[in-house]
């Protein structure tokens, strides 16, 4: 019995150190990440010891029953390999415990998750079948034949001896490789040189589960997270440099902005907690950035935002979505913007558009932290400026908490799908109509004098694989295009939205308001229930290429401007800012992680997991390779991509820290507190001067 053991603990380690290495090599496949660098072999030791680990428990388990537990286990580990790689492709990042919610919720779309799956997924299968083939025939046929006298040898002989000697062997084999693995985190010839994060740092936090995935594996990564979210573990100190470009001696024009610090510097100079002290050295550090021509064309104009459910190119086009193609075209459009994909993407990059903050990638940020306050945030800064605020989307709070949240920003009133007296069902294959919206919206706001409107559209919502009616309404007037019916049932919804953005057009001229009001449109991400291969029906790039999945629609528009086409990059994180130099409110662009388009800065688009892209070129994070997209544009030495990736980094960490921390409530408290010091200390002073110049006159 003893003899058998041991020989069990050996092949199962074996079978499940294989296995799960062969599983990981399919996801750097479907990823398409490289598997000749250092982090395959990283993964590999990982693989041993969690195999090890496995083989150990297995043989607790004798004969049939170890070979059904067994098959159970890597059909399960199969599937959710699977699953992962799909979630990735689908939504763009790997599900953890802090996303979790997001990705169960897959459940309401499963049947177009899985038919988005790309067929070379199904290669998490080979090492199932392989496994199968081995466990329950092959092995008892070398066994009884004796054909392979390697393994006769191995697995006749008892290589371990005793049951305790096995296990003390398999528990030396773990903590040797356990210590080898340590060192790989460390090793500078391990370490991608572009990699701003070190191993070391990034197997402390989830935050990045695209890299993190890329650099251990989708189960170390998986057991990780786990960690991190039982015990609360905390990445190492972000390095932060304190250097103050505003106390430069710079040439005042009449294009400078200027904040006076001093209520700020005191509430730096009294604070306690070293986290709320490095968050506030940070922010007030950041560039201040100039005013410019675009300052205040849009000053005391009413502005109306939409959030364009699941839009991307597709939207424009001339014949089919007329009013779209109208407000893009005769706008200010930004040609090469996208909205970076992540978890929950229509909640968490609605709550980017509010504040120009990046959520955390590894939760749905927006509900998470519903209860957070952003003074900072579109509807407070309208506020301040004497605007009548308002919010409305026509569906219900199943997805995400907007009856807290909008409020939390500054939205005066909310409005769901309830609240307007919208239609609608609550079956997941209907969505309300976006012209329903419109028509039960705009009499909450139109009267107003100067009115500040957030629009969250819904029609043109997932699934397209099923009749629905709006993705069978106009189904008929696409009947010349060769697409395929996913596609006609999107644009069929599609012309529902044109015709509610035609509407809105309507009311506002016959309220003599058009002239008077702007209108931002930006999507909160592209089709996700369109597969890659239908959008490239339509398109005439192909959205396999780096991110172009993500490059949407982004315009302001206003019938009084001269249309202008900007082709610098950017992504929907830019548009607050923006709009507040536009619109000449008094804002702070420190506490803005995007950046006035129209400002002097080089435009970059930032995406989630840490990769960008901008004229020269495409960098991904997960590969640490730079792909460019024209060398006549220039090219980046090996120390300016370091230079611009440390950036992009220390940006998204300062945010997920300032939205864990409820910073900016903290801040606009703090600074207020020492503005009211501050006053009655000069209300003070000038009485002392009053007193002693009543005293001379004596």
């Amino acid at each position: 019995m003893k003899r058998r053991l041991g020989k069990q603990i050996f092949k199962n380690s074996i079978i499940y150190s294989i296995y799960l290495f062969l599983l990981e090599i399919v996801v750097k496949i479907n990823t398409g990440n490289s598997i000749l660098d250092w982090s395959t072999l990283r993964i590999l030791i990982s693989s041993i010891i969690i195999g090890i680990v496995l083989g150990l428990i297995m043989s607790l388990f004798k004969g049939k029953a170890n070979k059904i537990i067994g098959t159970i286990i890597t059909f399960l580990l199969s599937v959710y390999t699977w699953a992962e790689i799909n979630l990735f492709n689908y939504l763009g990042f790997f599900m953890g415990i802090g996303n979790a919610e997001q990705g169960t919720k897959i459940v309401d779309y499963i049947k177009d998750y899985i038919q988005s799956a790309k067929l070379i997924s199904l290669l998490v299968l080979v090492p199932f079948i392989m496994y199968v083939i081995y466990i329950w025939w092959l092995d008892g046929y070398l066994n009884r034949r004796k054909l392979d006298k390697t393994t006769v040898f191995i697995f006749k002989r008892d290589t371990f001896g005793k049951k305790s000697l096995s296990l003390i062997v398999s528990l030396i084999i773990i903590c040797s490789l356990s210590i080898l693995y340590y060192f790989s985190l460390d090793a500078k010839f391990m370490q991608n040189k572009l990699q701003t994060i070190k191993n070391s740092s990034l197997i402390k936090t989830s935050d990045n589960s695209n890299l993190s995935v890329s650099q251990f594996g989708v189960y170390t990564y998986a057991l990780s997270d786990l960690a991190i979210q039982a015990f609360h573990i905390e990445e190492d100190e972000i390095e932060i440099v304190e250097t103050n470009p505003n106390s430069v001696n710079e040439v005042v024009t009449n294009y400078t902005r200027t904040i006076d610090d001093t209520a700020w510097n005191m509430l730096i100079d009294n604070e306690k907690d070293s986290t709320l002290n490095k968050l506030n050295k940070y922010f007030i550090n950041r560039d201040i950035t100039d005013k410019n021509d675009y300052t205040g064309i849009f000053e005391g104009k009413n502005l109306i935002v939409v959030l364009m459910e699941s839009v991307n190119m597709i939207s424009i086009n001339a014949e089919e979505f007329p009013t779209l193609y109208k407000i893009y075209n005769e706008g200010i459009s930004f040609r090469n913007n996208y909205t970076p994909r992540n978890n929950c993407s229509t909640g968490n990059n609605e709550m980017t558009v509010m504040t120009s903050l990046f959520t955390i990638n590894n939760t749905c940020t927006a509900n998470k932290y519903k209860n957070n306050v952003y003074p900072e945030a579109i509807f407070n800064m309208f506020n301040n400026a004497g605007y009548k605020t308002s919010s409305y989307h026509d569906y219900s709070e199943a997805y995400y908490y907007r009856r807290t949240i909008h409020p939390n920003m500054g939205s005066m009133k909310y409005y769901n799908v309830s609240d307007l007296g919208i239609r609608w069902n609550a079956k997941y294959e209907e969505w309300p109509s976006d012209v329903d919206l419109i028509e039960k919206a705009t009499p909450h706001f139109i009267d107003e004098d100067k009115f500040m409107v957030f629009l969250t559209s819904v029609t043109t919502h997932q699934p397209y694989t099923v009749s629905s009616e709006y993705g069978d309404k106009n189904l008929s007037e696409f009947k010349e295009y060769k697409y395929s019916k996913a596609v006609k049932r999107y644009m069929s919804k599609m012309k529902e939205l044109d015709k509610a953005m035609e509407l809105l057009l309507e009311k506002l001229a016959s309220a003599g308001k058009l002239e008077d009001t702007v209108i931002a449109l930006f999507a909160d991400h592209y089709p996700y229930g369109l597969t890659t291969s239908q959008i490239n029906e339509v398109l005439d790039y192909d959205v396999t290429v780096n991110k172009e999945v993500d490059r949407t629609p982004m315009v302001i528009y206003n019938p009084n401007i001269e249309a202008d086409q900007i082709t610098k990059y950017t992504t929907i994180i830019d548009l607050l800012p923006t709009l507040l130099n536009m619109f000449n409110l008094d804002y702070d662009p420190r506490l803005y992680l995007g950046t006035d388009i129209f400002s002097g800065n080089y435009g970059r688009a930032v995406f989630a997991d840490g990769s960008w892209q901008d004229e020269k070129g495409y960098y991904s994070a997960t590969s640490g390779k730079m792909k460019y997209s024209d060398y006549e544009n220039g090219y980046y030495h090996e120390n300016e991509l370091l230079e611009i990736n440390t950036e992009i980094t220390t940006r998204q960490k300062m945010s997920a820290l300032a939205i864990k921390n409820n910073y900016f409530k903290y801040l606009n408290n703090g600074i207020n507190k020492y503005k009211e010091i501050i006053e009655s200390e000069k209300v003070n002073t000038t009485s002392e001067e009053i007193t002693e110049k009543e005293s001379e006159e004596n």
